[in-house]
């Protein structure tokens, strides 16, 4: 997740244009943003199969996620939004920080 935030943060701008390219057929970045939405899904369930995910978290709350943090990490800090994942993430992990054992 943090090398996909660090490559959206890079250009400037890109996360708001992917999520207003997941619900806009007509955006030629539509596809793509489906896609990975699907990608996230399937992540999604080999961590529940695991036990390490929540059940009702989905590609889209990731895909939300990454976008959402990557426009933190442009707008105030790496810093800031590699916390705010962390704190999303433990909650979505079962509330185990991802550096806790």
């Amino acid at each position: 997740m943090r090398a996909v935030i660090a490559h959206a943060a890079a250009y400037q701008g890109l996360a708001g244009v992917l999520v207003g390219g997941v619900d806009d057929e007509a955006s030629e970045l539509h596809q793509s943003c489906v896609h990975m939405t699907d990608i996230g899904d399937r992540l999604i369930a080999r961590a529940r199969e695991a036990g390490a995910l929540r059940r009702d978290a989905t590609g889209a709350d990731i895909f939300a996620l990454v976008n959402a943090a990557a426009w933190i990490a442009e707008q105030m800090s790496t810093e800031q939004a590699d916390r705010l994942v962390e704190l999303t993430m433990a909650g979505l992990l079962g509330g185990h920080l991802l550096g806790d054992p």
